[in-house]
């Protein structure tokens, strides 16, 4: 694996690690390349390398890949569409994203993550309140974190909300009057954070993008929580037990987070089951998916 990175300015950091990508395909003449998208850029650059060179390149494509820009940019769209038909192969993590992309002509692999292995956690995080609740968040467009916020005013004070993730500025103004059972701990070091998942009730994982599976939710089930998820097609698709659904707004977030604390033993055990019959899943489409690579 080959990671560029360089601390300049966006236009000289583009021309710099397009230069130095080139470079390496020439110095490395791989018989297959990998690439991630996002970034377009990185996706465009190997696919027409390896058009010229006559490299197969697979790849890996989050949804922002699929629908860059929220599908709002005509020429990212266009940009998109003629990499799903030049690439050897594009991964994606669902069904709908995979139609999408056949019905442009392209060829895919459906490899959704793996869950994360945590190892050994040491000891949980002593937390205050009666029931403790992780929403993981990355305050990002697509997250609606303000409705978490307003569930918190709704919810019984001894119902702690965490939210997650580096925030910009003060929230929309409501920093200074945040209900006193929620906490925005900022962003936090991969160790923190672990360990904060494994301390907590339940995990909110939140987005209002109807094909997007969530990082987080995939934590939660390694770590054996309680989950709550937006409910999306691709979300109740892949999250099928353990689980509850919320439409992202306060009023049935704080009916959801009710629900699950009333059923928190159940569904605990139903999240364990998942956990076994999604490592088992993955294994298998690894293994089929090793093979798809074996034909290039």
């Amino acid at each position: 694996m080959f990671q560029l990175d360089f601390k300049t300015n966006r236009p000289l950091r583009y021309i710099q690690s397009a230069y130095s990508t080139l470079i390496t395909f020439l110095n490395e003449r791989p018989d297959t390349i990998f690439v991630q998208n996002p970034s377009l850029v990185l996706a465009a650059l190997a696919v027409n390398y390896g058009r010229i060179a006559r490299v197969p390149v697979v790849v890996d494509a989050h949804n922002a890949g699929v629908f860059p820009f929220d599908g709002k940019k005509w020429w990212a769209n266009r940009l998109a569409d003629y990499l799903f038909r030049h690439a050897a192969l594009t991964i994606v993590t669902n069904r709908a994203l995979s139609e999408h992309i056949k019905q442009r002509g392209g060829k895919t692999a459906i490899l959704p993550d793996p869950l994360p292995e945590f190892g050994r956690i040491d000891a949980t995080k002593p937390l205050i309140g009666r029931v403790h609740v992780l929403f993981i968040c990355s305050f990002a467009s697509d997250e609606p974190y303000m409705e978490v916020i307003e569930a918190g005013r709704l919810l019984s004070k001894d119902i702690i909300i965490y939210i997650t993730g580096r925030y910009k500025g003060d929230v929309n103004g409501l920093k200074k009057s945040m209900p006193e059972n929620v906490i925005l701990t900022g962003f936090l070091p991969e160790h923190d954070f672990i360990q904060l998942l494994h301390s907590v009730d339940i995990v909110i994982d939140l987005t209002t993008r109807e094909d997007c599976l969530l990082c987080g939710a995939y934590e939660a089930v390694s770590a054996e929580k309680v989950l709550i998820v937006s409910a999306t097609r691709a979300l109740k698709e892949y999250f099928h037990k353990g689980t509850l659904y919320t439409q992202n707004d306060r009023e049935d977030l704080v009916r959801q987070i009710e629900r699950a604390i009333s059923n928190k033993v159940s569904l605990a055990t139903d999240i364990k089951e998942l956990k076994k019959e999604k490592t088992t899943e993955w294994a298998l489409k690894k293994a089929e998916f090793e093979a798809d690579l074996e034909k290039f």
